[in-house]
């Protein structure tokens, strides 16, 4: 099982990623995460296209984690609860600035402008009271670590709940139930810079 020293310092995208959505989709991402005692922070930047020319949002959340346990899903993986403290989204497109006025109630939104979404959420991303935890695993090889990812299955579920095809209830809180912690690794890591 992983310790915490094993985590500390700052982690990297070695390049742009593909993120399939369940929704047939397509995200280009960077990430970079940093480890520094029992705080995490990460910033997770959005592209709308592959060579990460045009940013389309920013997150950015922060908090303090707890090393969990083995996965009973992934062999020599280790979970993690990520306790968010701070949650912040930056627009970086004109359409998407416009789509979170048009939805924001107290929050006017501008073009590169950060917003602490931590008690209201946003439509990218929910409060901390509504997803206090999120709860992950890692694994660590060859300096780079891997992230959890959801299975199909669990991504159907996901989107039924948010869609409100069932109702949730207390075991089933989508992304941040300990019910539906990822059973599988992400194929791009993050390296150590």
């Amino acid at each position: 099982m992983l310790e915490t020293q094993d985590l500390q310092g700052k982690w990297q995208s070695p390049e742009i990623e593909t993120v399939n959505n369940p929704d047939g989709s397509v995200m280009y991402i960077q990430r970079e995460a940093t480890f520094q005692g029992d705080e995490w922070g990460i910033r997770i930047r959005s592209y709308l296209d592959k060579n990460g020319k045009e940013p389309f949002f920013t997150i950015h959340a922060k908090g303090n984690y707890i090393l969990s346990g083995e996965s009973s899903y992934v062999n020599n993986t280790t979970c993690v609860d990520f306790n968010n403290t701070g949650r912040y989204v930056t627009a970086h497109h004109t359409a998407l600035v416009d789509m979170l006025n048009e939805v924001s109630v107290d929050t006017e939104w501008n073009l590169g402008e950060e917003h602490d979404v931590s008690i209201t959420g946003c439509a990218l991303v929910p409060s901390i009271d509504n997803c206090p935890v999120e709860y992950d695993i890692i694994q660590i090889e060859d300096n780079k670590i891997y992230f959890g990812e959801f299975t199909q299955d669990q991504q159907e579920d996901i989107q039924k709940l948010s869609r409100g095809d069932v109702e949730p209830s207390e075991d089933s809180a989508g992304i941040c139930s300990v019910d539906n912690r990822p059973r599988q690794l992400m194929s791009y890591p993050l390296v150590k810079s």
